[in-house]
């Protein structure tokens, strides 16, 4: 029983450095992408997942002038403020629509997604995840051929 221990505990040593890093370089990262001018965040302090995608009423106001003007990132990053931080779906989708209307790759395959999970609308899914793959993003082509099996499937079904 103690060798066992002592693997998992020698593998346990290893591996939790690692897992330590991944949030406190990520929402580093998240940071200095907000941040572009300023200095790198210290990697002693890590931050939770919702507290990276959090914004100030100001940045928030920015990033609303920008979007509207048709900024697809600014866009993007209100949406995903809206999906972890304040967890308000309609204002989420609102952004993330305007993002993928506006080219946002990643904004694409998303709202293909939740559109295809929903079952709201297979056909803008389909539409939306078509536009993603053609954009570049290779999972998008396996989401599209789940979201085509869908639709199949639901025209079957009917009498």
């Amino acid at each position: 029983m103690k060798n066992i221990d002592l693997r998992f505990g020698a593998k346990l040593a290893v591996l939790l450095p690692l897992l330590l890093n991944l949030p406190v370089s990520y929402a580093t990262e998240n940071q200095a992408m907000d941040k572009p001018d300023a200095a790198p965040a210290s990697s002693s302090s890590p931050i939770s997942g919702a507290q990276s995608y959090s914004l100030t009423d100001v940045q928030r106001a920015e990033l609303v002038t920008k979007a509207e003007a048709g900024d697809a990132e600014a866009a993007f990053r209100l949406s995903l403020y809206y999906t972890f931080a304040s967890s308000d779906e309609a204002q989420r989708t609102r952004w993330l629509t305007i993002a993928a209307k506006a080219g946002h790759v990643v904004a694409q395959h998303n709202l293909a997604y939740d559109l295809y999970m929903s079952g709201k609308d297979l056909a803008e899914a389909a539409h939306w995840a078509a536009e993603s793959s053609k954009n570049g993003n290779a999972e998008a082509g396996d989401l599209l051929k789940e979201i085509e099996a869908a639709r199949a499937k639901a025209r079957g079904s009917r009498p």
